[in-house]
């Protein structure tokens, strides 16, 4: 079960990379163009304001997805974490059924 689990989880992860690659690509490709548009039509200001806002909308939207994948993060980390918990505490629990078992017999 626990490693149908990390494959899940490895997927997802492979998925928000792909995906944050993705966004920032799309980000460099906006502000190349809007870096070329200023500098060789710079007075199409109707044009430089719309991919300037759609530069913002496209960095907001990769810092949100940074911002997702640290709470992935760290919510898989204190899974792991409880994960190993509950396999010690299973342990204990199988080793003082045995300390039971001895005492009845």
């Amino acid at each position: 079960m626990i490693v149908g689990i990390v494959e899940f989880k490895n997927r997802i992860m492979l998925e928000m990379i792909k995906r944050k690659t993705g966004l920032w690509t799309v980000y460099l490709k906006i502000q190349n163009s809007l870096d070329n548009i200023k500098e060789k039509h710079g007075h199409r200001k109707d044009l430089i304001d719309s991919m300037e806002k759609s530069l913002t909308e496209v960095g907001e939207a990769v810092l949100y997805f940074e911002h997702v994948d640290k709470l992935l993060q760290a919510s898989n980390k204190k899974q792991f974490q409880m994960e190993i918990e509950i396999m010690q505490l299973k342990q204990k629990i199988r080793h003082l059924e045995q300390i039971n078992v001895n005492i009845e017999i």
